[in-house]
């Protein structure tokens, strides 16, 4: 029980402290905020901080991977709801992955993740997200070349290829504004590529 109470207070330090991160990524952004402006919005001494992250980068890459698990489990969710047809569930796909970079802060760690000095971090983030929507995308084109909504291909290859296209989807709009219009192109790409019929695309 002890131990269990430890781990608990452990993770609400954390998560307190990764709070206090995304809040200073509001206020001042990202090359602004510092881990002593985390540690006063946290409320903790700064030896605190580190025993949890070992640099400013490290706090903001929880930020980014709590983002993604955001996002994940509305994918999932969404992936799961079997009153949903495969051609509904891989559309609702999309508008999950568009909600990120919403908030300012996300847009912002979207463009520093993306740059070439942050690549390793960039395919930590991205292998994460594979390795937890995958497996349900590649289940719901399999039900969707079944029961003849796509057709005959390889459902797992296809799985990684339509995550894929949305994993470039910030990398292809420059303003948020340009995600609804991005988003229609890009679901109507992966139902051409999934080869959708046009009753269930409709």
């Amino acid at each position: 029980m002890a131990t269990s109470s430890s781990e608990a207070r452990r993770t609400a330090r954390r998560d307190a402290l990764i709070d206090a991160t995304i809040a200073q990524l509001r206020e001042r952004g990202l090359s602004e905020a510092s881990v002593d402006h985390i540690v006063q919005t946290a409320g903790v001494a700064k030896g605190t901080f580190y025993l949890y992250f070992a640099t400013k980068d490290d706090a903001v890459t929880a930020v980014a991977e709590r983002m993604v698990a955001r996002v994940g489990r509305l994918v999932e969710e969404t992936l799961a709801d079997a009153s949903r047809s495969p051609v509904e569930r891989v559309l609702a796909l999309g508008q999950a992955v568009s909600q990120v970079g919403r908030e300012p802060h996300e847009r912002e760690l979207i463009e520093v993740f993306h740059r070439p000095e942050n690549r390793a971090v960039h395919d930590r983030v991205g292998e994460h997200v594979m390795a937890r929507i995958a497996p349900p995308l590649t289940a719901v084109i399999a039900e969707g070349i079944a029961s003849g909504a796509f057709v005959a291909q390889d459902p797992t290859r296809a799985a990684h290829f339509v995550l894929a296209c949305f994993e470039v989807l910030h990398e292809v709009i420059d303003d948020p504004a340009q995600v609804p219009d991005a988003m229609d192109e890009l679901n109507a790409f992966v139902l051409r590529a999934l080869g959708a019929n046009g009753a269930d695309a409709s």
